[in-house]
Formats: C-alpha cells, sequence, structure tokens
C-alpha cells in the first residue's frame, strides 16, 4: 500500500469518526497536510473555529503562534 493509500485511509477514518463530539457541530474534518515524505509531524488537539473552516490545521491563533516559534527558530523563513 502506497503512502497516497494510507492517507486516504485515514481521511477517510476521520471523516466517518463518531468518537467524540466534534463530528456533531464540526463543518470540516481536519485529518492533516503537508507532505507526504515529511521527517517532521506537528500534532494538534482539536481544531479550532479557523481550522473547521477551512478545513486545514493550524490556520488560526495557534498555527500563527506556531508560526512565529518556528521562524524565531530558525525552522524556516517566510
Amino acid at each position: 500500500m502506497s503512502k497516497q493509500d494510507l492517507l486516504n485511509t485515514i481521511y477517510t477514518e476521520v471523516a466517518a469518526c463518531r468518537k467524540c463530539g466534534l463530528w456533531k457541530s464540526r463543518k470540516n474534518t481536519v485529518p492533516g497536510d503537508g507532505s507526504i515524505n515529511a521527517t517532521v509531524m506537528f500534532i494538534g488537539e482539536a481544531p479550532g473555529y479557523w481550522e473547521d473552516v477551512k478545513g486545514r490545521p493550524f490556520v488560526g491563533a495557534a498555527g500563527r503562534l506556531l508560526d512565529e516559534l518556528l521562524l524565531r527558530a530558525g525552522a524556516f523563513s517566510k
């Protein structure tokens, strides 16, 4: 099974998940985003308002803070 097949399986499972109450009010699932070959992965607790609206992780206030911390650490440049 390819990495993309595995990710597709995860996306399907996240969309069907009913293990917590998030499914009752969500607009979008937020299974993840980024390179399939990443060497580092950040895992958030749960999607916030903007993550739910956009369907992408770390796009709200916590994402801006994460971006700033990574920028200060020299992990990437804008």
